[in-house]
């Protein structure tokens, strides 16, 4: 007798999994690594005059990974993690772990998430639950791997769909393809389940923002994580979709 087939947990992450924004967090802290600090705040203004002038987030998040044009992938890679780590270190005192871990430093240890952005400790234990029941945990974000990836780690290995900035040569070259965002997360969760054998009617999904009703819509559990009366909560009560209230 065959077994049934696999459910996961899809999960954003900036504003869902975390308070803060983690292309910004690591950008930051790359800055203040290569004394880089006024450049940073220039770039990021530029980004918040983008949103002001009605960009999308498609085009915000493509703007955003010139940032890294002409770093080496792998050097990119070691900074996500030092970042990772030192956030973990700052989050050492009120660390959130899987339920009966007594917190500190075991399971998704160091709550922190860069300055003033942290782990939703209820999100973390709706992951924690999901992985309990074996479900296959995924992160489904516009951000990119070098960020994620040791957050995946930490929970419990999770997988990534993510932002796949064009490399050339080893190198970022600033340009990507199909940013993870709005329709694009739809398509990558469609292939993730049927590539994985992931059921969907039995999967969840959490998200925060417009963009993620897509890709949300297609698993049988639904779950909103913002203020009540944010766009996003207004769609999942008319759908009858749970929320998450922070």
């Amino acid at each position: 007798m065959s077994e049934p087939p696999r459910a996961a947990a899809y999960l954003d992450v900036d504003g869902t999994l975390t308070t803060g924004v983690t292309l910004f967090e690591l950008l930051r802290f790359d800055a203040a690594e290569r004394g880089a600090e006024q450049e940073a705040a220039t770039f990021l203004r530029g980004i918040a005059t983008m949103r002001e002038a009605g960009a999308t987030r498609t085009e915000r998040n493509r703007h955003y990974f010139t940032w890294w044009a002409g770093r080496s992938v792998g050097d990119v890679v070691q900074v996500g993690r030092r970042w990772f780590a030192s956030v973990r270190a700052e989050g050492a005192g009120h660390a959130v772990g899987p339920p009966g871990d007594g917190g500190g430093g075991g399971g998704v240890g160091g709550s922190a998430v860069g300055r003033g952005g942290v782990l939703r400790p209820q999100v973390v234990s709706i992951v924690e639950r999901h992985r309990r029941a074996g479900h296959v945990v995924v992160l489904v974000s516009g951000s990119f791997a070098p960020a994620l990836a040791p957050l995946a780690e930490v929970l419990g290995g999770a997988h990534l769909l993510v932002t796949d900035p064009e490399v050339r040569e080893g190198r970022f070259t600033g340009r990507v393809s199909v940013p993870m965002i709005g329709e694009a997360k739809a398509r990558a969760v469609a292939e993730h389940a049927r590539r994985e054998g992931i059921s969907l009617p039995r999967s969840a999904a959490y998200g925060d923002d417009l963009s993620d009703a897509g890709y949300m819509g297609l698993t049988g559990h639904p779950t909103v994580v913002s203020v009540p009366g944010a766009p996003l909560a207004v769609v999942g009560r008319r759908r009858g979709w749970d929320l998450v209230a922070v």
